[in-house]
Formats: C-alpha cells, sequence, structure tokens
C-alpha cells in the first residue's frame, strides 16, 4: 500500500511538471511568436522613461514588464536587453512608390471610388487597392525598402502599411487573385513583417523574398525563395524554408512543405530564330506537370511582352514579334501547381525578316503532266533573291536542284523523272542574310494520258468517220481538224465522250489534218496524237455538162 501512495505521487508529481513544462514551452513560444523590438538598457534608464520613449501609451509599461518576465519592474542594469512589443509602438502610416509599370496597371484609393492609372512615381497608400491586366505588371516599393511585385491579371489590396516607432514596418495585404512576388530588404533583417492574406490561408513572413498566388477557386500558393514563411489556415500552419512550398485549398490546411523544381531546360535552344512561331520544347524533368513559359523585351523578366503555360510534352508558341532580342524565362509547375524557381534569362535573337514567299501553287497543281514543274511566288518586300531548292526527300538530304541565288518570281525545274519530290524556297536580304523557309511544296511529276492513236479515216460521199482506241472509263478526248499540218487553220476542235467522231465531208478539195489527245478525271491533257491526213478529191462537174447539154438541145428544138 504504501508503495502504491509512493508511485501515485511520483506520477502526480511527474504529470504537473509536464503541464507546467507545457505552459512554460507555450508561454515562451508566445513571446517569441508576438513580433518585437530589442533595445539595451544604458546607465540612467527607467522602464517608464523608455515606456514614453516607445510606446503609444506609456501607461501600458506593465505589459512591457510582463512581456519581458521582469520582477521588479522598477529595477532594470545597464546593458540588460529588453523587448518592446511590435503592437504597442506608435504607428505611423507608410506609403508605397510605384517603382515600375508595364501596361495597364489600375489603383482604386479609396472602397467604391473609381479606378485610376497607375504612373511611375505614384505614391500608394494603406486602404487602396491594385489590379493589373493581361501581360501587365507593377512594383511598389515602401519606404523601408520591401517591395512588391504583381504579375498580370492581379488584384491586391494595402490592408496595413504602417512604421512601428523608428525601425519596425509592418505591411499587410489582401490577395483576392493572382500572383505576386514579395521581396524584403536584408538590410532591415528581422525588423519587417509582411503577411500576405488569400481568401483561403496567410503567409507571413520575415525578411525574405517569396511568391504567393491564388487562383479563381481561392487555392493558394506559396513559393519561397530565399528565407522562411509561415502559411496557416484552418487553425494549422506550417513552416517553408528556402526552395519550398505548400498548396492550400479553400476550407483545407496547408499541404506539407514540398521542395520547388528547378527550371526546365529548353531542348535544341538556338543562337538565332529565323521564323514565326517562337517555338520552345522542354527536358523531361521527374515531378513536372506543366511549363510556364515568359517572354520579356529586358533581362530582369518585368516587360512581359506574352505569358504562356503549356502541358509537359507540349511546345511553347509566340506569335506576331517583330525580329530583335528577347528574353525568355522558364519555370517548372508540379500537379499541385507549386511553381518552381524561375530560370535564368535565356536572350533570344529573332530575325524571320524577310519573310519566306508566299508560293501561289495549290492543290491539284502540285501534281505536273511532264517532267518539269513551274512555281511561282509573291515578290517579297526587303527581299533582293531566292535561295530555291527541290529535293527527293521532305528532310532535303537528296538536293536534286539547287540555286542560291536566284533571282525573279517564278522558277521552272529542269526534266527530272517521273515521281514525287519536294520543294522549297526562302528570301535573302540585301546584307545576304537569309531567313526561315517556307512551307515544304510536295509536288508529283506523272506522265500525261496516253495519246490515242488513230485508225485510218473512212470516207463516204458524204461523211467522214474517225475512230481510235478507248482508253477506259472516264477519259475524254480532244479532236481537232485542220487545213494544215501546224494546225493553225482550225476547222474543228471539240471535246469528245466518246473515242470516235462524224463528220460532215469537206466540200472544198484538198489534203486535211486530224489529231486526238486524251483527258483524264482531273481535266490533265496528255499529248496530241501523231496527226494523220485524208485528201477529198476535186469531183467532176457532171453538173455542168448536163447544163450545157441541156441548152445545146434547146437550141436544136427551136430551129433556125
Amino acid at each position: 500500500m504504501k508503495g502504491m501512495r509512493h508511485f501515485l505521487k511520483d506520477a502526480i508529481c511527474f504529470f504537473v511538471a509536464c503541464i507546467l513544462c507545457v505552459l512554460l514551452c507555450g508561454s515562451s513560444f508566445a513571446a517569441y511568436e508576438e513580433d518585437s523590438v530589442e533595445l539595451r538598457v544604458e546607465k540612467g534608464d527607467k522602464l517608464i522613461h523608455l515606456c514614453r520613449k516607445y510606446l503609444e501609451d506609456p501607461e501600458k509599461w506593465r505589459e512591457v514588464a510582463k512581456f519581458n518576465r521582469m520582477k521588479n519592474p522598477d529595477l532594470i542594469l545597464p546593458g540588460q536587453k529588453m523587448k518592446i512589443p511590435v503592437r504597442l509602438m506608435p504607428r505611423v502610416p507608410m506609403d508605397g512608390k510605384v517603382t515600375f509599370v508595364y501596361g495597364d496597371a489600375k489603383v482604386q484609393k479609396v472602397e467604391k471610388a473609381e479606378w485610376v492609372t497607375l504612373n511611375l512615381g505614384d505614391l500608394v497608400s494603406q486602404g487602396s487597392r491594385m489590379r493589373t491586366g493581361k501581360t501587365s505588371s507593377v512594383e511598389v516599393t515602401f519606404e523601408d525598402g520591401n517591395s512588391i511585385f504583381m504579375k498580370s491579371d492581379a488584384t491586391l489590396g494595402i490592408t496595413t502599411s504602417e512604421k512601428r516607432g523608428s525601425s519596425y514596418s509592418v505591411n499587410n495585404f489582401y490577395l483576392t487573385i493572382g500572383r505576386v512576388i514579395t521581396k524584403l530588404k536584408e538590410a532591415t533583417g528581422s525588423n519587417s513583417r509582411i503577411d500576405i492574406s488569400t481568401p483561403s490561408a496567410i503567409a507571413s513572413v520575415r525578411g525574405t523574398e517569396f511568391r504567393v498566388s491564388t487562383d479563381e477557386k481561392a487555392s493558394m500558393r506559396t513559393e519561397v525563395l530565399t528565407g522562411t514563411v509561415r502559411v496557416s489556415a484552418m487553425e494549422r500552419m506550417v513552416q517553408l524554408n528556402e526552395g519550398e512550398g505548400t498548396y492550400v485549398q479553400k476550407g483545407a490546411a496547408p499541404v506539407p512543405p514540398r521542395k520547388l523544381l528547378p527550371s526546365p531546360r529548353p531542348v535544341d535552344f538556338k543562337p538565332i530564330y529565323k521564323e514565326l512561331p517562337l517555338k520552345f520544347t522542354f527536358e523531361e524533368m521527374t515531378g513536372l506537370s506543366s511549363v510556364r513559359g515568359l517572354l520579356t523585351k529586358d533581362r530582369e523578366g518585368r516587360n512581359v511582352l506574352d505569358e504562356k503555360v503549356v502541358k509537359q510534352k507540349e511546345s511553347l508558341e509566340f506569335f506576331n514579334l517583330p525580329d530583335g532580342t528577347y528574353y525568355f524565362f522558364s519555370q517548372g509547375i508540379d500537379e499541385l501547381g507549386i511553381e518552381g524557381f524561375q530560370s535564368q534569362p535565356y536572350e533570344v535573337k529573332l530575325r524571320a525578316n524577310p519573310l519566306p514567299p508566299l508560293i501561289q501553287t495549290k492543290g491539284d497543281e502540285a501534281e505536273f503532266i511532264k517532267k518539269t514543274a513551274q512555281f511561282t511566288w509573291l515578290k517579297v518586300k526587303d527581299s533582293v533573291m531566292y535561295h530555291v531548292q527541290v529535293a527527293q526527300d521532305n528532310g532535303f538530304t537528296v538536293i536534286k536542284e539547287e540555286k542560291p541565288d536566284y533571282k525573279g518570281e517564278s522558277y521552272e525545274t529542269g526534266a527530272l523523272d517521273y515521281g514525287t519530290y519536294y520543294f522549297r524556297i526562302s528570301s535573302i536580304a540585301a546584307d545576304g542574310y537569309e531567313a526561315g523557309c517556307s512551307e515544304t511544296l510536295p509536288f508529283r511529276l506523272i506522265p500525261p494520258p496516253p495519246a490515242p492513236p488513230l485508225e485510218k479515216p473512212r470516207v463516204s460521199e458524204k461523211e467522214i468517220f474517225l475512230k481510235w482506241r478507248n482508253l477506259g472509263e472516264g477519259i475524254t478526248y480532244h479532236f481537232q481538224m485542220a487545213k494544215d499540218a501546224e494546225f493553225k487553220e482550225m476547222l474543228v476542235d471539240k471535246k469528245l465522250d466518246k473515242p470516235e467522231v462524224t463528220l460532215q465531208k469537206p466540200r472544198e478539195p484538198g489534203v486535211y489534218h486530224v489529231r486526238t489527245s486524251s483527258i483524264d478525271r482531273k481535266n490533265r491533257e496528255g499529248e496530241f496524237s501523231a496527226s494523220q491526213s485524208f485528201e477529198v478529191e476535186k469531183r467532176f462537174p457532171y453538173g455542168v455538162l448536163g447544163g450545157i447539154a441541156a441548152a445545146i438541145a434547146l437550141i436544136l428544138l427551136l430551129g433556125p
């Protein structure tokens, strides 16, 4: 029994000790969590004097004493360290200044006020709301050196922007939608605090660089580039260290921290791009779901011309760009939408002009019924000549004809064997620069429909009947008859559905020439057959002789 009492006594003591430990640790954690400014006590300092100097309400000196666990508030010693809670310090509004703006950026200075355009150098105060349009951005830098950079299609409210005392500052923002990048000036260290709230969570930070985004579903994503950030939601908090991110779905707690992806590298990056669209593909990477690509005018990545997100194996394409130098940035995105580190800028040189010629040969015209092919194109501005290529393969490894300095807007190949070939052309500027090639045009050289040989004409007293070999279903025929062998004095020129024709016999005597060709279903006509001829002989003038005989008979009948 006595042993049992000792056991219960020891257990109770242990339980009480645990509770005290938890309470003490909790108090310590709370003191650590609350923002404060540390002072060093000088000779002659009194607590009340320090509170009059640093507190908004000096009568709250007891809270300072409690915060520092002072047993005797009247006794502080030189060299002693003392912390002043930031919440007790005087508050002075702190304006932000627009230090960068690109595109469409506006501000609403008070609720329900008109949205007005933000310009470089404008001041923005607490209580204001800002928004950016498509491919637009704005940076606001505050008096303490901290800044917030809004990406495109974002809406951000400045809830609080204050100085607390001489060295501490507080910025509280509310991000309705979009993406922002926050940078805290390193020189301010722990004396600055930024909170970014979204519809689903809060990100709190001291002395770091991090990104926060929220989407149309009110989900929040936070990515830490340097330093430490704490993200809180649904009474749960996760701490993100450098190179980590988290995702918070509205109504849920933050997911555990996960490593940020490295930036995906473009495959086959070119020192100069000669055609539009600019196209980038990326290496495969574990954990990569999609890629964000930015094309900017500046190396810092602020003047965003276009921004796109594609799936991992898709290509990023940028259209409608003038020749010039650009900068491309890539970011990997995981399956939760958490974005990784942004790449260093890739310098992109684009010279797509002079543009490749527009070839006017299309459709069925890419089939030629002969051993040569002819192409025409529209004249290209700023082009002085063209580079013409004809190849036997689509990759142009087997070149059949090539003219690197061709002048003119039409080209006829030399005689080639029947078969399929490929044609392309590029423009060359006066300085010798050759931009990208046209679309590859496949074409075929096919033998013409055979010329049907004529059978020997059958000539009767009034008609001439001509016939030739039937070339099959769908074939029509072109028949000609002329007075001369060169077929310049054409007498008959007609298209026929059958391989035969009946003509009225010419009244005029002489030699006549005939020939035929065949036409296939695509209205492609072959060569004419070798011409044949027939002769219409002069008729004996029986009618004239009969008239003379009749006249003589009449004279004899009438007599002298």
